[in-house]
């Protein structure tokens, strides 16, 4: 099996992964468990099985108080409901765009190009970045794919 992805230092942690805005989502369902299943920085066994639990045991209480509703013949628009999911809903589409739209692709090119070594030290960024392409030698790129000449010298 391969490794998992190297976990990002906190100076790239976008402000809703931020220790002051976790906690609070606890309360607006289902934002906290989608970030912390998404999250390279929460990527623990145990975060990811709360996390589904939560967003499971959220659905399964939505559906049958609407089901309860329905069945009492009350409206189906539940002010409660509205009032703890919403916001929740709200923010896990915020973050989300904002974790795929442009933090996502960042973290991904800066672990792609060389790591993360430039965050973790503030101290070093630049030169220890610099020094480590200098020492590593540089492998042109091979593509997946051969082209058609190329697949017809191998036959």
């Amino acid at each position: 099996m391969s490794s998992p992805p190297p976990q990002p230092p906190d100076a790239l942690k976008p402000w809703y992964y931020q220790g002051w805005f976790i906690v609070p989502t606890f309360v607006w369902w289902p934002c906290s468990a989608i970030l912390f299943i998404r999250s390279p920085w929460h990527n623990g066994v145990v975060s990811g099985a709360l996390s589904w639990a939560w967003i499971i045991v959220g659905g399964g209480w939505i559906f049958l108080r609407t089901q309860l509703r329905f069945q009492n013949g009350e409206p189906l628009v539940d002010p409660t409901l509205l009032a703890l999911a919403a916001p929740g809903i709200f923010l896990t589409i915020v973050t989300q765009a904002l974790w795929l739209t442009r933090d996502r692709p960042r973290i991904r090119r800066i672990r792609d190009t060389g790591g993360f070594a430039a965050y973790a030290e503030p101290d070093a960024g630049l030169a220890t970045s610099q020094r480590h392409r200098e020492e590593s030698p540089e492998h042109p790129r091979r593509s997946n794919r051969g082209s058609v000449r190329s697949r017809r010298r191998r036959r």
